[in-house]
């Protein structure tokens, strides 16, 4: 039996995203292929799209979605993990946290800016992943990458301890942020807990156990929890052709005004589109070029990948 789709699991603290995979490969025929998409530290939890069969041809586009954290970080100690993982570097009285003051300072972090990776990540440099030589005792300078905060508010201060929500870009290190707003603070922090609650289409709100995952399995009714391809992108823009346009794309030749009611513009990514048969599947994902740059005047979509029935 095949099986594709896309399985919304909320991961618990403990396990790493390798071994929830491990555990889902278990669930299905053997030979199917099963990835993860976007990972989560072991001491993170929350949204973990586990995709399977031809749905881990979805990856690229899940990865650009983006992403809703929850987080607590503790004022007044900083650790080399930038999490309460981590050795303690120093402690200091972080004074009087306020949640008006709290958000004054998360407020610095909207928009646009350059994030250092952390030593404690699984980024390679020369071949060898960063946490490697941290825990070899080894810093090498690490190259700033891009990333963009859409949101981020004070939620709950207890203490020393401060919640928050940020919608961030793919890249985008909490344990980071949480280092950061302690140096704003004056007195240091590090990260005490972390959730995901949404990556793009996937809400925590209606995502599963591993438990409940395996019950599915044994009942035979895992595809049931499964989203559909179509679905698993529902943050690109979508339009439908028929049969003979959907046969023209599958090889390769652009769709055009006769083939489907072409959009104005395309606000999503980088213009990507999905294109959808006239019952709804998923015939592949294109890349709009608006009017004026399909040589006829006319908008096209390209094609960019096309999903074997």
């Amino acid at each position: 039996m095949n099986i594709s789709g896309v399985l919304n699991l909320n991961k618990k603290e403990g396990p790493t995203s390798h071994d929830v995979v491990a555990r889902v490969r278990r669930l299905v025929p053997k030979k199917t292929k099963v990835g993860h998409a976007g990972t989560l530290d072991p001491m993170a939890e929350g949204v973990l799209p586990i995709c399977l069969g031809a749905a881990t041809k979805l990856f690229p586009y899940l990865l650009e979605c983006r992403k809703t954290y929850r987080a607590a970080v503790v004022f007044g100690r900083v650790t080399d993990t930038q999490d309460v993982t981590g050795s303690i570097l120093s402690e200091a009285a972080p004074g009087e946290v306020s949640l008006e003051g709290c958000q004054r300072l998360l407020d610095t972090f909207m928009g646009k800016s350059i994030q250092i990776p952390p030593m404690y990540s699984a980024l390679k440099v020369g071949g060898t992943r960063l946490h490697e030589l941290a825990r070899a005792g080894v810093e090498v300078e690490r190259e700033g990458r891009p990333i963009k905060v859409f949101s981020i508010r004070a939620l709950e201060v207890d203490g020393p301890r401060l919640t928050f929500e940020v919608t961030c870009t793919r890249g985008t290190y909490i344990r980071v942020l949480c280092h950061d707003l302690g140096a704003l603070q004056g007195a240091g922090g590090c990260m005490e807990a972390l959730s995901r609650i949404s990556l793009g289409p996937f809400d925590l709100k209606d995502a599963i156990s591993l438990e409940e995952a395996e019950d599915l399995a044994r009942e035979g009714r895992l595809q049931e929890a499964m989203m559909s391809l179509s679905n698993a992108l529902g943050h690109l823009p979508a339009v439908t052709v028929g049969p003979e346009s959907e046969e023209r794309f599958r090889n390769g030749i652009p769709l055009g005004e006769k083939d489907c009611a072409l959009p104005g513009e395309i606000p999503a990514l980088k213009g990507k589109i999905r294109v959808l048969s006239a019952g709804g599947e998923l015939i592949g994902v294109g890349r709009f070029l608006a009017p004026g740059r399909g040589g006829d005047g006319s908008g096209r979509i390209n094609a960019e990948r096309v999903f074997v029935r």
